[in-house]
């Protein structure tokens, strides 16, 4: 035996794609969430409370020919949507508040129900999704093979995609459908034709930023639990922080004589204070996608908060991978 051609050679067979790297990541992520019993659960449960919004849209569709439902749409849009002034126009001209009410409504329905199913969604499955890795050494298998670092991160995140996908985009379509489905007449397309746009638009400013966040938690430790922690923490803390600096600035403002200039100050005061929380930043920033922000320049504040994220966190598990195929 020759002793003269020992070392590393060159791999001359075939390779796949750069691009489609990723997807044998994500597959291999996928089926791995997938075996928990408890997952398929929770989305299917997910799915439940597309009833709701889909309810609201049918009664307000067939108002216009019932007095009873349309007093019904009144008390819905005035009261736990908070909106007198659409009830009105609801109630004067239907055909003019049609998109704003499917709007409201569809954005009711990401901001409550599948928010906080994402929330728990990403909190039970991102921290397995790195941290395992680093703990088992199995990146030492994934890194084996031609594949870049970002390669991996993005068919990791690939797997939350998939699942957030399935929690939130998929549902908000299938209610506009079925909001289509039940109105008296398909003439309804023509004044919602944008709204599935804005719903993915949405769905892009929900997923992307939180997708990147949870893998950066997860990335900085080796123990999961401590991920789902911080992740948990970030949502609840933030809230909590939210909510305590307007009330408190509610409690400070100044007499009556200087209402309306208070009710300014505090509006500004609480686009200031919402970037401490990630659920009321990402709830002003999809308001703006739904066309539902009235003051459209205080957006991108949060839009910059949520691309620092974003970016912040990619470099962060960039850096932790990095660090780990040096040793």
């Amino acid at each position: 035996m020759p002793i003269h051609d020992l070392g590393y050679r060159p791999w001359n067979g075939y390779r796949t794609a750069p691009l489609l790297r990723p997807i044998f990541v994500a597959k291999s992520g996928i089926s791995l969430v997938w075996r928990r019993r408890w997952l398929r659960l929770m989305l299917m449960l997910s799915w439940i409370p597309i009833i709701f919004p889909a309810m609201g849209i049918f009664a307000f569709e067939y108002s216009s020919s019932d007095p009873e439902m349309k007093g019904f749409v009144t008390q819905l849009i005035s009261g736990p949507m908070r909106r007198p002034d659409l009830a009105y126009v609801a109630m004067t001209d239907p055909d003019a508040a049609r998109h704003e009410v499917w709007s409201t409504l569809i954005l009711t329905f990401f901001r409550y129900p599948q928010l906080c199913a994402m929330v728990l969604l990403v909190g039970l499955i991102a921290p397995m999704l790195i941290s395992y890795d680093l703990r088992s050494k199995a990146y030492l298998l994934y890194f084996s093979r031609p594949l870049r670092p970002m390669e991996y991160i993005a068919g990791k995140a690939a797997v939350l995609c998939f699942f957030l996908t399935a929690t939130i985009t998929f549902p908000a379509l299938i209610l506009y459908f079925l909001g289509i489905l039940l109105s008296p007449s398909l003439s309804v397309v023509v004044d919602t034709w944008d709204i599935p746009l804005r719903i993915m638009a949405a769905t892009l400013v929900l997923v992307i930023p939180t997708t990147s966040l949870a893998l950066c938690y997860s990335s900085l430790t080796s123990e999961s639990r401590y991920a789902t922690i911080s992740w948990f923490a970030t949502w609840i803390l933030g809230i909590v922080a939210y909510q305590i600096l307007t009330f408190m600035r509610v409690l400070s403002g100044p007499g009556r004589g200087r209402r309306a200039r208070a009710l300014a100050e505090t509006s500004i005061d609480f686009d200031r204070y919402r970037l401490l929380s990630p659920y009321h930043t990402l709830g002003k920033v999809e308001s703006w996608c739904f066309g539902l922000d009235p003051t459209p320049g205080s957006v991108w504040p949060a839009f910059l908060v949520l691309l620092v994220i974003t970016f912040g966190g990619i470099w962060i598990v960039r850096r932790r991978i990095l660090a780990r195929l040096s040793v």
